[in-house]
């Protein structure tokens, strides 16, 4: 499983990192585009639609609210602001569970929507960010996730001790998260020196690398708590070693909102 999960990696991610520089956003967005429909698909295993029919309707319904949302760029900013208050309630279902079940995951349409928010506000965001801030930023975004999780993974590995959310997902620690964050912020100051941004906006982006390494972990959580309450180890088995799509784009979802509004913001 593991030998599968790094040469899984090492195919992917070099192709990923090439597309990113290579292919004009147009283009990018429809492949980001094909990975929403793969995790929309997942999804619905994790809200336990299992009819292909009614699974096919919900993917195609979160493709359209993409196109919906993308077609009204000038509501950029009101998508942005609506996903990190969701984000925020979602931190509220993660602290509170299994409390509160019922409100997120007992009515079908509200699982829906569920989806709708963890996928559409994430795309927008991406091919937004390709387009208006170019590759190079991001890049950026995806070496805070990749080094938060990194530094998660081993620093937990060493001194973890306290969990950070037993009941949703018992392998997480806080000492982990911790070291994450500081990996993050490491990975934010090589860029801030190769890119050479001026000393006094050193503040602020390493608060967004602080804030991007933690709302990546609640990505990470929320996705943990359907699996959870479904009954199901991994959102799909499409990337060996890895899982399902879901289960590489889950901190993704929460990240890249949060991202793009912060950079707005500096």
């Amino acid at each position: 499983m593991l030998l599968a999960r790094i040469l899984t990696a090492l195919i992917l991610a070099p192709l990923f990192i090439w597309a990113i520089f290579t292919m004009p956003t147009d283009y990018f967005a429809y492949l980001l585009l094909s990975f929403v429909a793969l995790g929309a698909w997942e999804f619905t295993r994790l809200i336990k639609i299992d009819q292909p029919l009614y699974q096919a309707l919900v993917v195609l319904g979160i493709v359209g609210c993409a196109f919906v949302a993308s077609a009204h760029s000038e509501n950029l900013q009101t998508v942005l602001v609506v996903s990190v208050a969701w984000w925020g309630l979602n931190l509220f279902w993660v602290v509170s569970y299994p409390k509160n079940v019922a409100s997120w995951y007992g009515s079908g349409i509200i699982r829906v929507m569920g989806g709708v928010m963890l996928l559409v506000p994430m795309w927008v965001a991406l091919t937004s960010l390709h387009a208006n801030y170019g590759p190079v930023y991001f890049l950026l975004l995806m070496l805070l996730i990749w080094g938060a999780d990194t530094g998660a993974y081993f620093v937990g590995r060493a001194i973890g001790k306290h969990k950070l959310a037993p009941k949703v997902s018992p392998g997480k620690s806080i000492e982990g998260a911790i070291g994450g964050i500081l990996f993050a912020i490491v990975i934010m100051v090589i860029f801030l020196q190769i890119q050479e941004i001026a000393t006094s906006d050193y503040a602020g982006y390493i608060m967004l690398a602080v804030v991007i390494s933690s709302v990546s972990v609640l990505g990470d959580l929320y996705e943990s708590l359907f699996k959870r309450t479904s009954g199901i180890k991994d959102s799909g088995n499409i990337l060996p070693g890895h899982g399902g799509i879901l289960d590489r784009i889950d901190s993704l979802t929460a990240a890249a909102p949060f991202f793009l509004l912060g950079l707005s913001l500096l």
